[in-house]
């Protein structure tokens, strides 16, 4: 190991990033360009049912729906995945959301469009658990956090192109129509622009060759869990993940309505916001192996958690697009840094042929507690007031962050300790 390398400097960041397999690199790939679809999708949607006369507790019903069967799909998805392997899972995942998000913008009924919500996110579900199992078959230990973060940086920076561009196509697509700029027949444009981009990104997921890793042998042994071990870990996992979805639901799945509708901004600026918050994100996320090795994985997610709280609250009370949007852009570089090393964490303390299962629980628990935040959230929004939720879903994340320590600490110290010196 170099002198670089031990202090962590970047020559050491460098020469980790050479060290990465073809298929590591491929999945990077797969993440700088996955965020393309998702961006645009993600500043638009609730903006087109906006407009198409929805209101926000019809928002919060859809999301509930989607986010629910994202949940209840997550498991299952997971014990599938242990069984067929990653890329397969992936594969079909992004192939069935797609879908569902087309035929999602080609009706105005409300039933049809809580069904296709159900479809999209059992997908999505599947999409969830296949990705952090992943990275932790093909990465060393002393490269992990470095892949995990570099994942989580690269998704956020196409995300940030997708956002930018989610902001500005409507304004495009009425030029080209002839239509007002407000028009849903903008929205629906910008979003069907966003399903060639995804499909996109499976090219790189179609090259790569899966590392042989131990799968579950049989689906009688998957569906009856005997390839859980890890029982305690899994249920601290579980808990964490409760409060994180809750949270999430209640406040970061209303943003962009949030701006549109409390604050008046248009397309273009929500998708400036959106674009600038995932751009921070990104930069910040590189801090994580710098931060792990100064302070572990475990104080570096309490402390990202827990910093991010104030600037969700500020959100919520200041006046004047400018400096919320400022906030916007603080709270989401810091709370991106836990991001990564939560997913890291959650693969370490377990064994390889449980990690689709736990990664299926955690993400099923957090999408089921999105759900119902987001629920909630259309009840406690009243007119252009979402500091309501935006209060609740502070102390919600603040939970996490002080269980995240209690949890595993410890594991974490007895963990370092057992490794050999360099």
């Amino acid at each position: 190991m170099t002198l670089n390398e031990k202090t962590g400097g970047l020559g050491g960041y460098i020469n980790g990033v050479k060290r990465f397999s073809r298929n590591a690199r491929l999945f990077l790939a797969y993440s700088l360009l996955s965020g393309l679809g998702t961006g645009i999708w993600n500043v638009m949607f609730n903006l087109y049912l906006l407009r198409l006369g929805f209101d926000i507790k019809f928002i919060g019903l859809f999301w509930l729906v989607d986010m629910g069967f994202h949940g209840l799909s997550a498991f299952p998805a997971g014990l599938i995945g242990d069984k067929i392997g990653r890329r397969k899972t992936f594969i079909l995942a992004t192939t069935i959301s797609i879908i569902a998000r087309g035929f999602l913008l080609f009706t105005i009924d409300s039933n049809s469009l809580l069904i296709l919500a159900a479809v999209a996110g059992a997908g999505e579900g599947f999409h969830a658990v296949a990705g952090a199992p992943f990275m932790m078959e093909n990465s060393e230990r002393q490269e992990r956090t470095q892949l995990f973060s570099l994942d989580s940086s690269f998704n956020m920076l196409s995300t940030f192109v997708g956002s930018l561009s989610g902001g500005f196509l409507p304004l495009l697509w009425a030029g080209v129509v002839g239509v007002p700029r407000l028009d849903p027949q903008t929205a629906r444009l910008a979003l069907v622009t966003s399903l060639p981009l995804t499909f996109i990104a499976l090219v790189p997921l179609a090259l790569i060759k899966e590392k042989a890793v131990e799968l579950v042998g049989s689906f009688a042994e998957l569906f009856t869990l005997r390839n859980i071990v890890s029982h305690g870990i899994i249920a601290r996992l579980v808990l964490c993940g409760v409060f994180i979805g809750l949270a999430f639901g209640l406040s970061t799945r209303f943003f962009n309505v949030f701006f549109a509708e409390a604050r008046r901004a248009t397309d273009d600026q929500v998708g400036m916001i959106f674009a600038l918050g995932s751009l921070g994100a990104a930069i910040s996320v590189l801090l994580s192996p710098f931060l792990t090795r100064k302070w572990g994985k475990v104080r570096s997610i309490m402390f990202s958690q827990a910093t991010s709280i104030p600037f969700l609250l500020l959100m919520a009370t200041v006046p004047g697009l400018p400096l919320i949007a400022v906030f916007y852009i603080m709270r989401g570089a810091v709370y991106g840094i836990s991001m990564p090393l939560r997913n890291q964490l959650s693969m370490e303390f377990i064994v390889p042929r449980e990690r689709a299962t736990t990664a299926g629980l955690t993400h099923m628990v957090f999408d089921l507690g999105g759900s119902f935040g987001a629920g909630l959230a259309g009840l406690l929004i009243v007119g252009a007031n979402f500091a309501p939720a935006f209060f609740v879903a502070s102390v919600l994340f603040l939970i996490p962050a002080v269980l995240y320590y209690v949890f595993f600490a410890s594991m974490e110290r007895k963990q370092l300790a057992a490794e050999p010196a360099h």
